[in-house]
């Protein structure tokens, strides 16, 4: 069997704001981000092949892309820093072949394997220093041209249990080649509040994680449990230096008297780190009703993340730990749930700041018709109302570089409707 993909995107993206923030008449464009990616996929799956011990299928194929990207700032007309980045351009073109072994009805194992080859093409200056009074101290722009082949192989093992449970365990050595905002970025990203400075020297980063997992998702009760841990060689982030920038002309330290500037200086870097979790969620229908079922529901989820040298990586989600009771049948769904966020203190030595714990409460009622053989053509409708964070508690979200100056929505109600022909 043959199956082939193909898709071309084309868009264009303004963002807005003040060009003084004190001065709401400024209000503009301050940002433009224009993509145009063109990617296809074509795959191959083999006929089951018996091998005694086992029974293989086989699904061999390629993939492929290129990607043109601009991010043009209008108060940058003229600047050696027009924007966040010159256009750039990347392509790539990968195979990869996909092996399911089955042993038996309820022993399977799965072994991939996938190389590709990115090519990435833009500008950047040979010198950006840390703190530079005006453009003229930023080396001249320069062409890069740069190459990778990361490689990644998986294996993994999913043995069915009694009780329709099923246990799983995989390990992924996985390669990834620099993005090209963590490459060519050399100037101010009014989305994030930063002045972003990328780096042509990065390497491949390589990421070697284990992964094991309990499941059952059939019966009254259905739960998954998973646990990971992932060693990071050359973990690529958005490193805060603590200087500031004025998005066009210079980058100063913190206590120089010219600053500080609005723009907080993020310097793409790469070290070591390890990352480890794992989270857990549930249901459980506890009585029948009106042809459906009442029941309860339940998450945790936890990550923690240092770098090699014992330091926290930055932006990492807090603990989380929520519940709910739920009402549903084939027409009605009602639900209420809080979601309760721990305060995040393991946080960066630097640019990084703690978030404090929060309660999210949520409730949803939901009505579904199924229609027959309707003159308008809709096989379903689906109509509900949302209420989110009911408590109308101070949010912040810990993984964007703006919590400290924006919260998260407050109490919120929304109507929704969704119709399937």
């Amino acid at each position: 069997m043959i199956r082939y993909w193909w898709g071309y995107t084309n868009y264009k993206h303004d963002e807005i704001g003040f060009a003084d923030a004190a001065d709401p008449a400024t209000d503009g464009i301050r940002q433009t981000f224009t993509n145009q990616d063109l990617e296809g996929r074509a795959e191959v799956q083999l006929m089951p092949f018996n091998l005694r011990f086992a029974e293989l299928t086989t699904a061999i194929g390629v993939q492929g892309g290129s990607q043109r990207l601009t991010a043009p700032s209008p108060d940058n007309v003229g600047s050696p820093i027009n924007g966040l980045f010159d256009p750039n351009k990347n392509s790539r073109v990968a195979g990869y072949v996909f092996n399911e072994f089955k042993f038996s009805n309820t022993t399977r194992a799965q072994i991939a394997g996938r190389i590709e080859r990115v090519n990435l093409s833009g500008m950047t200056p040979l010198v950006i220093p840390d703190t530079f009074a005006d453009t003229g101290e930023i080396g001249a722009a320069t062409a890069r041209n740069l190459t990778f082949t990361p490689k990644s192989a998986s294996v993994g093992l999913i043995q069915n249990l009694s009780w329709d449970l099923a246990a799983s365990a995989t390990a992924q050595y996985v390669e990834r080649a620099p993005k090209p905002a963590e490459l060519f970025s050399r100037g101010g990203h009014d989305a994030t509040v930063t002045f972003d400075i990328g780096n042509p020297n990065l390497k491949t980063e390589v990421a070697k994680s284990v992964e094991v997992g309990l499941r059952r998702a059939k019966g009254p009760f259905r739960f998954e449990a998973t646990g990971y841990y992932t060693k990071f060689d050359g973990f690529i982030f958005r490193r805060l230096t603590g200087n500031t920038c004025d998005g066009e002309a210079s980058c100063v330290a913190p206590g120089d008297p010219a600053g500080p500037f609005e723009l907080r200086q993020a310097i793409y870097s790469q070290r070591d780190a390890t990352f480890r979790g794992g989270e857990f969620q549930f249901q459980w229908d506890t009585l029948a009703m009106w042809n459906g079922f009442w029941g309860v529901d339940g998450q945790y989820d936890i990550v923690r993340a240092t770098f090699a040298h014992g330091t926290n990586v930055p932006r990492i989600p807090p603990q989380r730990v929520g519940g709910g009771v739920y009402f549903r049948n084939a027409e009605w769904l009602g639900r209420v749930s809080l979601l309760h966020a721990f305060a995040q203190n393991d946080i960066a030595i630097v640019g990084e700041t703690p978030t404090a714990g929060y309660n999210l409460l949520k409730v949803e009622i939901s009505h579904t018709r199924e229609l027959k053989n309707d003159p308008t053509g809709i096989k379903k409708i689906t109509i509900g109302v949302v209420g989110n964070n009911l408590l109308n508690d101070d949010i912040r979200n810990h993984v964007s570089y703006t919590k400290d100056q924006v919260l998260m929505p407050g109490v919120g109600v929304r109507a929704f409707a969704s119709v399937k022909y």
